[in-house]
């Protein structure tokens, strides 16, 4: 993740309340619970009322399913929509904002198109990495009270394989009814048959498991280049607690790996490893990335250093 955008949140004084929800749905119920497991923190009562202002009064875009917020110095810092939506909920009051899920969040997607099919029509819609739906078409039978005909689904397939021409996706969703789907997958060209995948019923909740996140190539190249410089005798990697925050202390990070499992009871200057390393590599101006189980970290923290 490019973390410019975050640099406002260097210089504020805490405390802060971090939360990172699902909005698709059950917004008051999530919210009723996190609100729950803040004032058992001793959240401030003042901070927890702006971000329930900030959730009551949001209306979620088409196409995002997530949002992250982040609450400090009397404002809200961080107000975010993510195309996918987080697993649960986190809620986190402390002196340092909680950056990680956000990190997380933030991952892209894949481009994608939706076409969703109906019995005297279809609605397409091309979606970006961001989530953002950047191209929307509707195709619906010339007569109407009639099913699509053979020369209608001709329509259909030649504006979804359009769509994925102008998006360069990998991924085409067929959505409705098995009959329909079926039609218009013999109608599209045999060369994007590759691309499908057919949902039951409406499509935006499947197609964000299905879509995933694209950063896996990008992951991919800082693992190797973190293996590549480790095993160098001069080469630019460090991994453990003490090398990494010294390394961002003295501005050398071009890019901190966290692996999933940074948790908070490893402390750095008697703060949360997990808040105060992005933090600190935010400040920085580092990216970062979590690597998960791709490569080995001491202490589940490294650094790939500028040259």
């Amino acid at each position: 993740m490019h973390t410019a955008s975050l640099h406002n949140l260097v210089d504020v004084e805490g405390p802060f309340v971090s939360v990172f929800l699902d909005v698709g749905d059950h917004v008051d119920l999530r919210w009723r619970a996190m609100r729950d497991q803040l004032q058992a923190q001793n959240a401030d009562a003042y901070l927890m009322a702006l971000a329930h202002k900030a959730i009551a009064s949001g209306v979620t875009p088409r196409g995002f399913a997530g949002r992250a917020l982040i609450v400090g110095d009397g404002r809200v810092l961080v107000d975010q929509y993510v195309p996918v939506p987080p697993s649960g909920y986190t809620a986190r009051f402390g002196r340092l904002p909680y950056l990680l899920p956000l990190v997380d969040l933030s991952e892209p997607l894949l481009p994608h198109v939706v076409v969703q099919v109906a019995e005297h029509g279809a609605d397409l819609r091309g979606v970006d990495p961001s989530g953002r739906p950047v191209a929307v078409a509707s195709v619906g039978a010339r007569r109407p009270g009639r099913r699509l005909d053979a020369a209608e689904l001709a329509d259909v397939a030649e504006e979804a394989t359009t769509l994925v021409d102008r998006l360069g996706a990998s991924l085409l969703v067929l959505a409705g009814p098995v009959a329909g789907r079926r039609s218009l997958r013999v109608a599209l060209p045999n060369k994007y048959h590759h691309l499908v995948v057919e949902v039951e019923g409406p499509a935006d909740r499947a197609v964000l498991h299905l879509a995933g996140r694209a950063n896996q190539d990008a992951r991919r190249v800082v693992v190797d280049r973190f293996r590549d410089e480790s095993s160098r005798l001069t080469g630019r990697a460090v991994h453990g607690l003490d090398p990494v925050v010294r390394a961002l202390e003295a501005g050398d990070v071009e890019t901190l790996l966290v692996t999933d499992t940074l948790v908070g009871s490893r402390e750095v200057d008697g703060g949360r490893a997990d808040e105060v390393l992005p933090l600190r590599a935010v400040a920085a101006g580092a990216e970062i990335v979590l690597v998960g189980g791709a490569v080995r970290l001491h202490q589940d923290v490294g650094a790939l250093l500028r040259s």
